[in-house]
């Protein structure tokens, strides 16, 4: 369960209630995001592939059914053929830097994830 959380763009950040720090990316690129995802993994690609295209192969060769884990990508065919995205970082305090220079707050290095990860969800939920 989530105790508090925030969406700031693509991220979504999470203070579950043990207090860890959840950080998600929902791409709204999602051919840029496969492309991520190929160049990461190593797989070569077309740039004339469709984003559908594209997902499928990507599904293909690192999935099973309609999703693939390929690191911290996710990759999913929904029912209707549409391909959606998604990051979860394993560097959390990285993306939390990330979104923190993005939206303009300061942060305190010495914050460790768990301080950054709260007051970042306070400061985007305007608390």
């Amino acid at each position: 369960m989530a105790k508090k959380s925030a969406i700031s763009g693509e991220y979504i950040v999470t203070v579950e209630d043990s207090g860890s720090i959840k950080v998600c990316k929902i791409y709204d690129n999602v051919k840029g995001s496969l492309r991520e995802i190929a160049e990461s993994s190593g797989m070569a690609y077309d740039s004339g592939w469709t984003t559908r295209q594209f997902g499928a192969k990507v599904i293909k060769e690192y999935g099973a059914g309609n999703m693939a884990e390929v690191g911290e990508y996710i990759v999913v065919k929904e029912s209707s053929g549409s391909i959606s995205t998604f990051r979860t970082y394993a560097n959390t305090i990285c993306a939390l830097r990330e979104i923190a220079a993005r939206v303009g707050f300061a942060y305190d290095s010495d914050w460790n994830t768990r301080q950054f990860g709260s007051k970042l969800v306070d400061f985007l939920n305007g608390k």
